[in-house]
């Protein structure tokens, strides 16, 4: 049996899996013709979020895949006694499934973000991977009564991957009502991962990653949308310590 290294902490379950292991987990499933497999990537505000949020942990605990997607929860499971070896951002395991969506001409399909994004996302993959097929995009910014439309041509795409880059608990809560019912092989929800891989938000440098610092250094970038989740952080530490 597969073992997926599954913790449960803080009223939530997380996968102490490392990248290559997720990738590897995912592309088997996904050649076994394994559908709705759904990831889920976990940080400091998703898990303050979570407590209150019933909708949004149940998401979570539904998931088949929960990647610990930021320093701050890495660093306190560690200190919990858990074996971690670094964190897994939601953008690197994306980056990782574009590869393999490319090596074997594998269907993407993207919701969320705005349009001006996803124009130059499409530049970009098509030069980097060719051979992975965009089977369709759109924007996050839509109106309640045309999410059925947009529902149904999804299902029509077939996607093998829906990245979904709505911000929490708008994709949980969109990939916990349409999973069952969609013709997709992965949900993941990416949050800002195509912002920065459009170019439109900036990755700093991997030092900066490896440290554990991106989060900050966004927030001196702009202050007016990461200074919102400031709240959420400090509600996380007092979870996290008491």
């Amino acid at each position: 049996m597969m073992d997926l290294k599954e913790i449960r902490i803080w009223n939530i379950k997380f996968n102490l899996l490392t990248l290559s292991e997720i990738v590897d987990i995912v592309s088997r499933w996904i050649d076994e013709g394994k559908k709705g497999i759904h990831l889920t990537g976990v940080n400091a505000d998703t898990v303050a979020l979570a407590q209150t949020d019933e909708l949004l942990r149940t998401a979570i605990m539904d998931s088949d895949i929960v990647n610990v997607d930021s320093t701050l929860p890495a660093y306190f499971i560690r200190r919990k006694g858990y074996t971690l070896d670094r964190r897994v951002p939601t953008p690197d395991v994306m980056e990782e499934l574009f590869k393999i969506a490319n090596s074997k001409k594998q269907r993407v399909y993207f919701l969320g973000a705005k349009q001006e994004t996803l124009d130059k996302l499409k530049v970009i993959l098509q030069k980097e991977y060719p051979n992975m097929i965009i089977s369709g995009m759109q924007n996050g910014y839509y109106k309640k009564e045309e999410e059925e439309r947009i529902v149904n041509n999804i299902s029509a795409a077939s996607p093998d991957y829906l990245f979904i880059a709505l911000p929490s608990p708008g994709k949980e809560h969109f990939i916990l009502k349409y999973k069952k019912r969609l013709n997709v092989g992965v949900f993941y929800g990416i949050g800002g991962a195509l912002d920065a891989k459009a170019g439109i938000l900036k990755r700093p440098p991997k030092w900066f990653r490896e440290y554990g610092i991106e989060w900050w250094l966004r927030l001196l970038r702009k202050p007016d949308v990461y200074g919102r989740r400031v709240p959420l952080t400090i509600k996380f530490f007092k979870l996290a310590t008491s």
